[in-house]
């Protein structure tokens, strides 16, 4: 079986929690290095973290070490044997190398939020369109079953036409949680990447803010809103968003509004409300139901195994479908798109536009919540460029300004 090479750049957390277990369990996938600053570093992670268990033949397991390495990112960058880079650097460094990496010709998993203006990420997915390399971002709800099914109820061959369920008219999506002292004060004020804005600028509207706005995007066939309001914001003391609530404005009365915290009870969920009938979802990035289960979050998880669909009276029906692990149907599909490459195919442009309209849609609630709430017009052209309107003045990209 020809195989996708894969090399993760960094020992992040999420690496080892949910990315290798997948690299190493996805057949068309093979893990064969682990970069950092520091070898030695990375040697050692690979010593602990890049195994797995297999069968003995007497029914025992034994711990099995694929041809896995420690690197420095040179290396990584420089190696004619590995096709891909996943990236769960910090998003504020994480372009740079990205840059680099398609400079180098490797196919791109990149974590999410995503780094820089809208144009500096444009730019970054221009390079790949021009160099034939495939893109994905770290939305793992995108490649689940159940997705793809809910697809099926509300679009037609994936345009904002719908089959069953009618128009689009209000979607509503959160991810919050924190609340009831699972994180603590430390953690709120800086002690973690996503409430430190010298790592994370836009602190949790960026990290856990980033899956409602995907939500929103995806209900809405990937359209840009008109109008973008944040209507609350909470900061801790270095300036970072720790609680923020927005909503969005689309054409023909579409609208939607989301929120996402640090601060409050664990809540994961999107609901559509259609012309037809509604459809919810209540463990959107987890897919652990409300079960309680936050472990879903911090490793392999098999779920997403369920959704509901109302009708226009408010009759709700339970709809069944074959649970999954996010991570390894994304990790499946971006290898298949990269041998589709190998084998003369081109990049699937999906899931860079997908990357690109919820970076848009975030840099834009940023720019409104910095400025206290301020409206941010959106104004696209038939070619795609967006200019948008703050104050009265008119800005070619978003951010305005890099705020921290």
């Amino acid at each position: 079986m020809t195989t996708t090479s894969f090399a993760v750049i960094s020992t992040a957390e999420i690496a080892k929690a949910k990315v290798i277990p997948a690299l190493l369990s996805v057949p068309t996938a093979t893990l064969v290095g682990v970069s950092s600053r520091d070898k030695k570093r990375a040697q050692a992670f690979v010593d602990e973290h890049c195994s797995k268990e297999e069968d003995n033949a007497d029914g025992g397991t034994k711990k099995h070490s694929p041809c896995t390495v420690g690197m420095n990112h040179d290396e990584v960058l420089s190696s004619p044997n590995i096709d891909a880079v996943y990236v769960p650097l910090p998003s504020k460094v994480r372009s740079d190398f990205i840059s680099k990496a398609l400079q180098n010709n490797k196919h791109v998993y990149s974590e999410k939020p995503h780094g820089g203006t809208v144009l500096e990420l444009k730019s970054l997915l221009d390079l790949a369109a021009e160099r034939n390399l495939q893109w994905m971002d770290g939305t793992m709800w995108y490649h689940s079953n159940r997705t793809k099914v809910m697809e099926e109820k509300l679009f037609f061959h994936g345009d904002c036409c719908s089959m069953i369920m009618g128009k689009v008219k209000r979607v509503s999506a959160s991810f919050t949680w924190g609340g009831g002292g699972l994180v603590d004060q430390n953690w709120i004020e800086g002690g973690n990447g996503r409430t430190d804005p010298k790592r994370e600028l836009m602190g949790m509207l960026g990290d856990s803010g980033h899956y409602p706005i995907s939500a929103v995007a995806w209900a809405f066939g990937w359209k840009l809103p008109t109008k973008v309001r944040a209507t609350y914001t909470k900061f801790n003391s270095l300036g970072a968003i720790i609680e923020c609530e927005a909503v969005m404005l689309f054409e023909d009365g579409g609208r939607a509004v989301i929120d996402t915290s640090c601060l409050i009870s664990h809540r994961s969920q999107f609901e559509v409300v259609c012309e037809k009938g509604v459809l919810k979802v209540d463990d959107l990035v987890g897919g652990q139901g409300r079960s309680g289960k936050f472990s879903a979050y911090e490793g392999p998880f098999v779920g997403s195994s369920s959704f509901v669909m109302g009708d226009y009276l408010g009759k709700d029906e339970v709809v069944e479908v074959e649970p999954c692990d996010h991570v390894q149907k994304l990790v499946a599909e971006f290898s298949k798109s990269v041998q589709m490459i190998k084998q003369g195919g081109k990049a699937n442009p999906e899931w860079s536009k997908r990357s690109l309209i919820t970076h848009t849609v975030m840099c834009a609630i940023f720019e409104s919540a910095m400025r206290d709430g301020v409206d941010v017009d959106l104004n696209s052209d038939d070619c795609g460029t967006t200019k948008y309107v703050i104050e009265g003045e008119i800005f070619n990209d978003i951010p305005t300004m890099m705020w921290g």
